[in-house]
């Protein structure tokens, strides 16, 4: 049976012969009823306490999910960024040696292209050089078959 404090207030007692001190019981339901009615106010506040922790618990596991579904989303996003750091990476470093490769071949065949050049230019030089020298004993042969002196007429002529 559930009691409330005013069930304990109003509640009679058939009096008997030998029957209890009536004000001394109406003043110890007074009391009792007193002590029932602030355990039910103090049982209502911490029925309500309770209710507000529940809230607050709730709202803390809804939090706690939403962190753990933002940390592995943040881990996701995190190795999606690295993986996608070290392909861009691997890119980059493969178009570099690519490029390289093309730089490489082009020096190459640059410098097969100076050195041809500078062999034509040495050949163009020596050929140069021969045909100087020919010129040059060819004068002068031509110097050596003219005689020291001329004979100058210096008289006039009829």
């Amino acid at each position: 049976m559930k009691l409330s404090p005013l069930d304990i207030q109003h509640h009679e007692f058939s009096t008997t012969m030998r029957g209890y001190d009536k004000s001394q019981v109406r003043d110890f339901l007074e009391e009792a009823a007193e002590a029932l009615e602030g355990l039910a106010r103090d049982n209502q506040t911490l029925r309500a306490e309770l209710t507000k922790r529940d809230a607050l618990i709730d709202e803390l596991r809804s939090g706690e999910s939403e962190l753990r579904r933002a940390v592995v989303s943040a881990e996701r996003l995190g190795s999606e960024l690295k993986t996608r750091a070290q392909g861009d990476a691997e890119r980059l470093l493969q178009d570099a040696r690519g490029e390289r490769a093309v730089i490489l071949r082009d020096a190459e065949l640059q410098l097969r292209e100076l050195k041809a050049e500078f062999a034509r230019t040495e050949r163009e030089h020596r050929l140069f050089r021969e045909q100087f020298r020919g010129m040059l004993r060819a004068y002068e042969r031509s110097l050596d078959s003219v005689p020291d002196t001329l004979a100058i007429d210096l008289e006039p002529r009829d």
